[in-house]
């Protein structure tokens, strides 16, 4: 059978220590089989909790439209004025930031909800989950009056069938279509008789009221704009929420409602120019009747209806002049008429009209702000209170613009005055020349130029009336449906791809994550490759696992695999022995419990069964196991033998039922174990013992706590160092390394002791040559060791296979 193993003494073949330290791929499998449990346990765990998340989560999907934005001037296109357009209808079209920004605007979503009456909503109350019943609802809430308006309202109804329901379990009874109470609010619910309550899983809902702006706020989380490419006027509007209809509605009504406000806007604006511009004339309407009352009656007072050629040189020159005063006239009225309208407290909160071919830029722009800010203001006053800071800063904003405007207008005035005061003077000069010309002929050209001034002034009312009523016929909105909303029926959450992916691969990161902490916590020998990648020491062998409490597991009878393996030893000795008939073997190890006196015991025992007169001396005065074990009587032992007070023939100890195996106890424990082993008397001992007997079996103290066996190993012809699987640190082993390579003692080599076995692969060490799967007790070449095994989560823990 050693044959099996070749020569225990492997430094002396570095190829061979080379392959060793090198884990083979069926050694790897079986070293981490035992975690696959864990493994499985945790990849069903993440497949359970995805499957419960897709299940029971609330799916989400997605509705996209497209809209244009057209950039141009809004107001049609019958007004060619872009002045008369600038000042009356607002400017031109914002930025696709500003129409982003007024889509997404809180008064905008409002209006949205209002139109949908969204306020209302019903749920189909599940055992986990509930589900949004839109568009359609078995029955439709009726307000008649509300506690508290601000508030809201929410209850569950739970429907007994199609006429009656109740609010709680075992509840008073309601009736559909008639009034009642809940929470103080006066309602009733309108069955939808279209509707059977069978076509739900479970006739349970919840009808949820609550006031607009709440809603619109909750609507606007799920609403998304976007421009989808750089130097286009298109906007993509998106809207994600637990059903398909809501989202293509409130896309729709959404570019719906904004179109509408841009028109609204647009027709308010030239409301507010109609109506300033016929104020103006009915003003004028009596003003042009004074003038020609007035020119008729100096005519015929006067009787001047003829002008005569002297004048007529001298009056192309006034007409000129004139012309150019009235010009200038007709802009100081309407100069003055922009004034008064502006001054005016019962204008205010109104638009600024036009100041009608005064071409200013100042003015103008002045007076676009003011519009601007007056259409802001009037917008937010829809959704908000005039108290609110927001309508305080516009109002400043306001008075400091209109002031602004006041005082441009003025300046502008000014300067009209001073061309109006340089053409009097030529008018003056030319008036010299006409000293000839009669009196009356000059008074009636002063009426006739002023009744010229207020014609034109008539004229040029009407003319951008008729245009502002065109305008107004003719408003469309600034925006175009490009594809109209559309949603898919396919959830966009949660993904089933996804969340399986990430809960498995969580799966299987939390328990590989627990094996590698396992692996990288553990600080203590699991395996014969512990061993070997850290010292170049010889290992003669493995000792497995014994289930049982007796420490003598070798008998002459013995079948179970644990003797076997004290068997393989005692042929793996021979190597390390080699030609000595009366071989002296130390055991030692790093600390106390790794299992010398175990071990000592039956390596006796096995000597002892080939008929070798074989001992076993209990060196280890501080702590003896050996005759404990074996459950022996003690009597007088080495120390008696040191200090003279017994003969060598006194000390020998038969073992029962093993032939030819006696054991020296140590005897009484001393004060000064360290030195009595340094006495002359224990020469002697020694020589008695290799004189009397074949084998002799050293059970010594741990090295790694005292330095008895150090003191003994000259008398020893090999040393069994054993290293206890799942006990001895790793770390303990380097001081191995460093007995070998010092030859601090002699001829050492490695016993691992308490080897776990599992499925037929022991510990690391393979396959036993033709023996197969060698740890199986079912294979019928050993007979079964008592004790239950641990399960396999217990194992896990302890690190155990």
């Amino acid at each position: 059978m050693a044959e099996n193993f070749g020569e225990a003494n492997w430094d002396k073949n570095p190829i061979k220590r080379e392959s060793a330290l090198k884990i083979s791929p069926k050694e790897f499998i079986f070293r981490y089989l035992r975690y696959l449990p864990l493994v499985v346990l945790g990849v069903a765990i993440a497949f359970v909790t995805a499957y419960l998340k897709i299940r029971y989560a609330t799916p989400l999907y997605h509705a996209q439209a497209t809209m244009l934005v057209q950039d141009e001037q809004s107001g049609g296109g019958a007004n060619k004025d872009p002045r008369f357009q600038e000042l009356f209808m607002g400017g031109p079209s914002g930025n696709l930031s500003n129409e982003i920004a007024i889509l997404r605007s809180s008064p905008v979503i409002t209006r949205v909800v209002l139109d949908m009456d969204l306020q209302t909503r019903y749920y189909n109350l599940g055992k986990i989950r509930s589900s949004l019943c839109y568009p359609v609802a078995p029955f439709k809430l009726n307000i008649i009056q509300l506690a508290n308006p601000a508030a809201g309202l929410e209850f569950q109804v739970n429907a007994l069938n199609d006429d009656q329901f109740v609010l709680v379990k075992d509840g008073p009874k309601f009736e559909f279509d008639k009034e009642f109470t809940v929470g103080g609010n006066r309602v009733s619910l309108i069955r939808n008789r279209n509707i059977p309550m069978k076509t739900y899983p479970l006739p349970n809902f919840l009808v949820s009221y609550m006031p607009a702006g709440y809603v619109a706020g909750d609507l606007m989380g799920g609403i998304g704009i976007a421009i989808p490419a750089d130097g286009t006027t298109i906007l993509t509007l998106s809207f994600e929420g637990e059903s398909p209809e809501l989202g293509v509605s409130v896309i729709n009504k959404l570019m719906a409602v904004y179109d509408t406000l841009k028109i609204e806007d647009k027709n308010r604006i030239s409301d507010n120019t109609l109506h300033f511009i016929d104020q103006q004339l009915d003003a004028l309407k009596g003003q042009l009747g004074n003038v020609e009352s007035k020119t008729k009656g100096f005519v015929v007072e006067n009787n001047a209806y003829d002008i005569t050629d002297q004048s007529r040189i001298y009056m192309g020159n006034i007409e000129e002049i004139n012309r150019k005063q009235a010009d200038l006239q007709v802009k100081v009225a309407v100069l003055d008429m922009l004034l008064k309208y502006v001054d005016d407290p019962k204008t205010a909160g109104k638009i600024v009209p036009s100041i009608l071919g005064i071409e200013e830029p100042v003015v103008s722009q002045t007076v676009s702000e003011y519009n601007r800010l007056e259409l802001q203001r009037e917008s937010n006053l829809k959704t908000t209170k005039p108290d609110n800071p927001l309508i305080k800063n516009l109002d400043v904003a306001l008075e400091k613009t209109k002031s602004d405007l006041i005082q441009a207008l003025k300046n502008v005035r000014s300067s009209y005055e001073i061309a109006l005061s340089s053409t009097r003077q030529q008018v003056e000069s030319n008036q010299n020349l006409l000293k000839t010309v009669p009196g009356k002929s000059m008074q009636l050209i002063n009426i006739q130029r002023q009744q010229k001034i207020l014609e034109d002034l008539y004229s040029f009312l009407l003319m951008k009336r008729l245009e502002t009523a065109i305008a107004s016929a003719s408003t469309i909105s600034n925006s175009k449906v490009v594809e109209p909303a559309a949603a898919s029926y396919v959830p966009i959450s949660p993904n089933k791809k996804s969340i399986y992916t990430f809960d498995l691969l969580i799966g299987l990161i939390i328990p590989l994550g627990v094996v590698a902490l396992i692996e990288v916590l553990r600080d203590k020998v699991n395996s014969r490759a512990d061993v070997e990648k850290r010292t170049q020491t010889p290992i003669l062998g493995e000792v497995g696992h014994s289930e049982g409490t007796q420490t003598l597991v070798v008998s002459r009878n013995s079948r179970r695999f644990v003797a076997e393996q004290f068997r393989i030893i005692r042929s793996n000795l021979q190597y390390v022995l080699g030609k000595n008939e009366r071989p002296v073997i130390m055991v030692t190890s790093s600390f106390s419990g790794e299992g010398k006196s175990f071990i000592s015991t039956n390596i006796g025992a096995v000597m002892a069964l080939t008929g070798k007169k074989t001992v076993i001396m209990e060196y280890d005065i501080r702590k003896p196991k050996i005759v404990a074990g074996l459950e022996m009587k003690r009597k007088m032992g080495i120390t008696n033998y040191i200090i003279g007070k017994a003969k060598f023939e006194d000390l020998l100890l038969p073992v029962q039922d093993i032939d030819n195996l006696f054991v020296i106890p140590c005897g009484p424990i001393p004060p000064n174990p360290a030195e009595l082993l340094l006495d002359s008397r224990l020469d002697e001992l020694m020589m008695e013992v290799r004189k009397h007997f074949e084998v002799v079996i050293m059970d010594t103290a741990p090295i790694g706590l005292v330095s008895d066996a150090a003191n003994l190993g000259k008398y020893a012809d090999c040393t069994l160092y054993i290293v206890r699987q799942g006990h001895t640190f790793r770390r303990q082993v380097h001081m191995i390394e460093e007995l070998y390579t010092q030859k601090k003692l002699p001829n050492i080599s490695i016993l691992l002791n308490d080897v776990k076995a599992d499925g037929g692969y022991y510990g690391g060490y393979g396959y036993y040559g033709g023996y197969g799967y060698y740890g199986s007790a079912k294979s019928g070449y050993f007979e079964e060791g008592g004790g239950k095994r641990k399960g396999w989560f217990s194992r896990i823990l302890r690190g155990k296979k």
